[in-house]
């Protein structure tokens, strides 16, 4: 590889991380999402949330939810709308529409049995659907599958 090629690389390579660094990237430190998030996190947040110890307080209502797993889909679809990839556009890139139904299908009717409303936040219409020009985290992103709507 020539020197060009070389100082071209490394150009682009100092640029994006300094560009992530103007951005608040950060790799999460969330107990609940540590382990399924393995990417740098972009904050404030969807929600507002200028830090992850702010997220992660209002993420902890949902840990009963989580604990009686009342779907596959509501850890990946908590986790990628609470803490967001960074991107080296600066956009954030949310759960897709599809990954918010599919959650919802398991957990919805758990949550209203038990009083729980689920947040406007949350709202499935406020999330992107996935088309060729934008893109969001789908299910497969995690490995998952997405549920066939009748």
């Amino acid at each position: 590889m020539g020197s060009f090629a070389i100082f071209s690389l490394l150009l682009v390579l100092i640029v994006t991380v300094q560009k992530c660094k103007s951005l608040n990237c950060q790799e999460v430190i969330s107990p609940i999402c540590s382990d399924i998030i393995r990417y740098p996190v972009l904050m404030p947040n969807m929600f507002g949330h200028t830090t992850q110890d702010e997220a992660n307080i209002e993420l902890s209502q949902y840990y009963p939810f989580l604990k009686i797993g009342c779907s596959p889909y509501l850890k990946p679809f908590l986790c990628s709308a609470f803490f967001s990839p960074c991107t080296s556009k600066g956009t954030r890139k949310l759960p897709c529409r599809s990954l918010c139904e599919n959650t919802m299908v398991g957990c919805l009717e758990v949550a209203t049995r038990f009083g729980f409303v689920v947040p406007e936040a949350l709202n499935c219409a406020r999330f992107p659907e996935q088309t060729s020009t934008s893109y969001c985290i789908q299910p497969e992103s995690f490995g998952l599958s997405p549920i066939k709507h009748n």
